[in-house]
């Protein structure tokens, strides 16, 4: 399946794959994960015109008794709806609570696996 897509470039100084002549995006990868990025750092109602945009991960950290079934239910849905360039792609999605009761800390990891990418996104709260 080929795609026509161009998107803004967002990289900045201090990302491995930064380049500082580049203003447009156009490889795949590098798009799917600027999308997916978007995704899990968006609260849903942030984006005007689409309300149902956006993982809402900081507020699910603050829910009682969510799982971490639940959370990769949610990611997949927004992936399957806003990337479909991922359709059909192999690549692992892995959710992971982990508690720090000594410093009254509760924090998400997101892992996601494309071929030779790995990004991981970490969502916490303190108290």
């Amino acid at each position: 399946m080929a795609f026509d897509f161009t998107d803004f470039y967002i990289l900045y100084q201090g990302q491995p794959k930064y380049d500082s002549t580049e203003l447009i995006e156009d490889e795949l990868i590098r798009v799917i994960v600027q999308k997916y990025q978007m995704i899990i750092f968006t609260n849903k109602g942030e984006v005007l015109g689409d309300p149902d945009f956006g993982a809402n991960l900081e507020q699910i950290l603050f829910e009682f008794r969510v799982s971490e079934d639940y959370v990769k239910a949610k990611i997949q849905e927004q992936i399957d709806t806003y990337i479909p360039e991922m359709l059909g792609s192999a690549y692992n999605l892995q959710i992971v609570f982990v508690q720090d009761p000594e410093n009254y800390q509760d924090m998400m990891f997101v892992n996601l696996t494309i071929a030779d990418y790995d990004i991981v996104a970490q969502i916490g709260r303190i108290g």
